[in-house]
């Protein structure tokens, strides 16, 4: 899969998992499912484009059917002007530059903050008393910062606000949702989940200080909230965007185990989501082109046709031509170079007794075009050497994998060797091949036109 459009399902994916939290799970009490359900849906955002259902595509091919060698059609060139897709990527690795830029910055200054006041270590965390009221007290990491007045009364119920916070490791979660939303800056839904997750933080921290009773306790939250708010990355006694919620929950009564069905139904959502992001690579058609479309009249086939045979047909000129024949006539169709669509087309077809190709199939296509540019160069091939059984000429069926691919990936001292052996007529292909790599499985790359040729034999 194609960067760009991963990281559009993927957005696709956070937007579903929030808007299910919002509709089904918010108002629950079962606050510690609700922050792994957060940070869960996160991970799998990223996790589940990559997920392809087994649909039975052409990499299963017909048993029997002999496969031709892949080849491989690149795009063309293109001009020295920067592409739509080359500018993309140019504004989308500014934002992440900007986003982690932003991090450090406020990293810093949060650790800056902390080296201003003194420390005394804890066994569970790092106490930092500061020298003025300019911050409201926070946690951080290891570290629970209190301003001048804090540090004189030493709050019973801030400190245990502020160590379950730092116990339960919420600075990570933080860290976290910072770093993704650098990777996905251009997803609002990450700002609501942020906000949403600092918020079952509070909820979590609040539980644990009413674990003794503190009847005034709401009132403490609404009295702190006259203070300045701190930098984003740090975990404040009271923040004002979570504060009604805050005492709303402490008011609330546990949820009904019955509502637990709601993380269930989050299941089937996400499984409907997975299909109906299935890329076009994995969609398999098997169907035969409209004769409207074929360059030449469909032939009969007459008598049996063989997927095993004594003696295979031939392209005129063998493998050498057949690759020079595809590399002069496949092109990468202008619309899968847009979306840069890539992958393996399969065309499945039959040379029959007289050397004709036709039947001519599609077992497994990338969209955008690609299908049917393969299939047109298929139907407009030469005739063959027919094949042999017992003596005589029979019909065969072929599978020819085709790799569309954007990419350049050959390698220029083998090409070189490649066009030594091959170009200047030094030797046949197989010959070259098993010279330049006599490994099971040889690949060559051959650029030609722009258009790269990958003969793969066993």
């Amino acid at each position: 899969m194609n960067t760009l459009p991963y990281l559009l399902i993927a957005s696709l994916y956070l937007l579903l998992f929030y808007g299910s939290y919002w509709l089904f799970l918010h108002r629950n009490t079962f606050f510690d499912l609700n922050r792994w359900y957060l940070l869960a849906t996160v991970g799998l955002s990223f996790v589940l484009p990559f997920v392809e259902l087994p649909i039975g595509t052409a990499e299963s091919l017909p048993i029997g059917t002999l496969t031709l060698p892949a080849f491989t059609v690149g795009a063309s060139s293109q001009s020295d002007s920067l592409t739509t897709t080359q500018w993309l990527w140019l504004i989308y690795s500014l934002g992440v530059a900007v986003m982690l830029l932003r991090l450090g910055v406020h990293l810093t200054s949060v650790f800056k903050l902390i080296k201003q006041g003194s420390a005394e270590p804890n066994p569970t965390y790092t106490l930092v008393r500061l020298p003025d009221d300019s911050t409201p007290s926070f946690s951080f990491g290891r570290y629970l910062v209190l301003n001048q007045t804090d540090s004189l009364t030493e709050p019973d119920a801030l400190l245990r606000h502020e160590e379950a916070h730092i116990r339960q490791r919420h600075t990570i979660d933080v860290l976290f949702i910072e770093i993704v939303q650098a990777a996905l800056w251009f997803n609002p839904v990450l700002l609501l989940y942020k906000h949403a997750l600092q918020e079952v933080h509070e909820f979590l921290a609040d539980r644990t200080v009413l674990k003794t009773p503190q009847p005034d306790y709401p009132r403490q939250l609404v009295a702190y909230a006259l203070n300045m708010p701190v930098t984003a990355l740090t975990t404040p006694f009271v923040s004002k965007s979570t504060l009604k919620q805050r005492i709303i929950m402490l008011q609330k009564p546990a949820s009904h185990r019955r509502a637990l069905l709601g993380y269930a139904l989050i299941l089937p959502v996400a499984a409907c989501l997975v299909m109906c992001t299935q890329s076009g690579q994995d969609q398999s058609q098997s169907a035969i082109i409209p004769a409207s479309e074929s360059a030449r009249k469909a032939v009969k086939v007459d008598g049996e046709v063989f997927t095993v045979v004594e003696n295979q047909p031939a392209f005129p000129g063998g493998m050498k031509e057949l690759g020079a024949y595809l590399a002069n006539n496949l092109k990468y169709p202008a619309a899968a170079q847009k979306v840069k669509a890539e992958g393996r087309v399969f065309v499945n077809f039959i040379v029959t007794k007289t050397g004709e190709v036709t039947d001519v199939k599609i077992l497994k296509d990338v969209g955008f075009g690609t299908g049917e540019e393969a299939v047109r160069v298929v139907q407009n091939m030469p005739k063959w050497q027919p094949a042999t059984q017992n003596g005589k000429v029979v019909n065969v069926r072929y599978n020819l994998p085709i790799n569309f691919t954007l990419e350049e990936k050959s390698d220029q001292a083998t090409l070189d060797k490649f066009d030594h052996f091959i170009l200047n007529g030094k030797a046949t292909t197989k010959e070259a091949i098993e010279t330049l790599q006599p490994d099971a499985i040889a690949k060559v790359n051959v650029m030609k036109n722009t258009k790269t040729i990958e003969i793969t034999t066993k």
